[in-house]
């Protein structure tokens, strides 16, 4: 039996082309166009490097989640600050990595229950399927949780 949740992400070559572009473009008037994409800026926790990731942007209450299989994700571990670009407009919020696969499970069926179309998360869901922890151990995916920062 097929599994009830795979990796849905373009090739790599796509997304080697479309990252700069979206890069670009989102942080301009023309982001406001691209809905499920947003921009996150932020420095590395060891070598405070500067990174611009275009990720599938999910907004929940002042926030929002980004879901991951990358390797750029533990530099949100304890939490840090990121500029995010969504919709034409840059906010600083406080992103932190839930590595748990059943609170990344959780989080995943919550935004399917919302209506999220499941190709907007990165992967194939079979209709009807709850997204279990297993699920996100084989997609090996992580949650960034972001929120505005406490002042």
């Amino acid at each position: 039996m097929a599994p009830e949740v795979t990796e849905a992400r373009p090739p790599y070559v796509v997304v080697a082309i479309l990252n700069p572009i979206n890069r670009v473009a989102l942080r301009t008037p023309l982001g406001r166009l691209i809905k499920p994409i947003a921009l996150l800026q932020f420095a590395g926790r060891r070598t405070g490097r500067r990174f611009r990731v275009p990720v599938l942007w999910h907004p929940v209450g002042d926030g929002g989640y980004v879901f991951s299989p990358a390797t750029w994700p533990p530099n949100f571990d304890g939490g840090a600050l990121a500029t995010v670009t969504h919709l034409g407009r840059a906010r600083r919020l406080r992103g932190t990595l839930e590595r748990d696969p059943q609170l990344v499970a959780d989080a995943l069926n919550e935004l399917l229950a919302a209506g999220t179309e499941p190709s907007h998360t990165g992967l194939h869901i079979a209709p009807g399927h709850e997204v279990t922890a297993e699920d996100v151990v084989r997609v090996n995916r992580v949650l960034i949780r972001f929120e505005p920062p406490e002042s």
